[in-house]
């Protein structure tokens, strides 16, 4: 790796941590606010909804901002952007203002993500793409358990949280600046540009289903499972602590298995990885229920699921960033962000039915349904 590319690799991962940090202490501050304000969980379910909307809607047009702006400059235009937002949220009535500014919120993080990662995947050599992505996931991870660690210090009351969060996301321009000039290119030539659509993200649906649904299935389980949890654990029978315990076991082997994944990555078939991760997380999904009753090894199970989970996003970006680059490539991460927003936008309230359906296992019947009809699809293209 040159100088230039080290730093714009240092930059993009301090920046989009260091975003995280801030973005994961407005989303459980927005929710107890509502809350505490007599709010339904309907009503609650909808404006944190309008985030996944958002990005959802991002990856058909930010492959298309690329044409007028460079990635560091889109990066601050959305922090900035983001910053405002906070800052607007105890300034306009609520529900129907906090959805827009929900959505507006969610379009700039997911600008973010889109950024970072191109630019990540720019800066990796080919042999430690697998390994940049693994430190990339460990300090995201990382933000986004630093930021209810703030709320908790700062509380709920008044501006400070607010105020607090612009500031911390307005920091993660700070490296932007440091590696302006290490930004990467992904200009198009006259002819990409003449024959590109925003519709273009569908054709990664039929060209890359492999990879596409695995970040699709990574949302699901993500957002649907991890919000669900304590609920289950509770209609099981668990207490509050170890429902909590469950969440944080989860968020901890995701945290963990992130650069053993990525190094994995490089050195073994990305295809014959995911099908290892689609399979375990099949097991996964139907061992729960079967020793929900003992708690230790529920325990270990979950923290062991928490690792499988994430290889399905690394393996998924290593393999789309060693087949595409430049323009192509932030084509593909914008199909990336559809799946991954239509996984969250979906995953909950569907989850959520499976359980009341089937009690009380019925999330984890309905996620072995989904795992195993991502396997399905590894196998068939394989044999293809």
């Amino acid at each position: 790796m040159s100088k230039l590319q080290i730093k714009g690799m240092i930059a993009a991962i301090a920046a989009i941590s260091i975003f995280a940090f801030g973005f994961s202490l407005i989303i459980p501050l927005l929710s107890l606010l509502m809350e505490a304000r007599g709010f339904s969980g309907l009503e609650i379910g909808v404006v944190n909804a309008a985030s996944a909307f958002a990005i959802a809607g991002g990856g058909f047009v930010l492959p298309t901002f690329l044409r007028y702006v460079s990635i560091p400059k889109l990066i601050v235009i959305s922090a900035v952007l983001m910053a405002i937002t906070f800052c607007l949220f105890l300034l306009v009535p609520y529900f129907y203002s906090w959805m827009l500014l929900r959505f507006i919120m969610g379009f700039a993080a997911a600008a973010i993500f889109f950024s970072a990662e191109i630019w990540i995947i720019a800066s990796a050599p080919e042999n430690k793409r697998g390994l940049m992505i693994g430190v990339y996931g460990l300090f995201l991870s990382l933000g986004f358990l630093a930021g209810p660690l703030l709320l908790k210090l700062v509380g709920t009351e008044g501006w400070t949280p607010f105020l607090a969060g612009a500031a911390v996301v307005m920091l993660a321009v700070l490296p932007v600046f440091w590696a302006w000039n290490a930004g990467p290119d992904v200009g198009e030539t006259d002819e990409e540009r003449a024959k590109a659509s925003p519709l273009d993200v569908f054709r990664f649906f039929r060209s890359d289903p492999a990879v596409l649904w695995a970040v699709a299935l990574f949302g699901c389980i993500e957002f649907g499972a991890m919000g669900l949890i304590p609920v289950w654990s509770v209609r099981i029978g668990l207490n509050q602590q170890e429902a909590l315990t469950l969440v944080a076991l989860l968020a901890a082997g995701n945290v963990v298995m992130q650069i053993p994944l990525g190094w994995l990555g490089d050195r073994f078939n990305r295809r014959k990885l995911l099908t290892i991760c689609a399979a375990l997380c099949v097991i996964a999904a139907l061992g729960a229920p079967a020793i929900s009753e003992t708690v230790w090894p529920l325990y270990i199970l979950t923290a062991a699921w928490g690792g499988v989970v994430v290889g399905l996003y690394t393996f998924a970006l290593n393999e789309l960033g060693s087949r595409y680059t430049g323009a192509e490539f932030a084509r593909g991460n914008g199909a990336f962000m559809t799946v991954y927003g239509l996984g969250a936008l979906f995953a909950p309230p569907l989850l959520g039915a499976a359980m009341d359906a089937m009690p009380p296992h019925g999330m984890f019947h309905l996620l072995a349904v989904a795992a195993l009809a991502y396997l399905a699809l590894l196998l068939l293209r394989r044999r293809r």
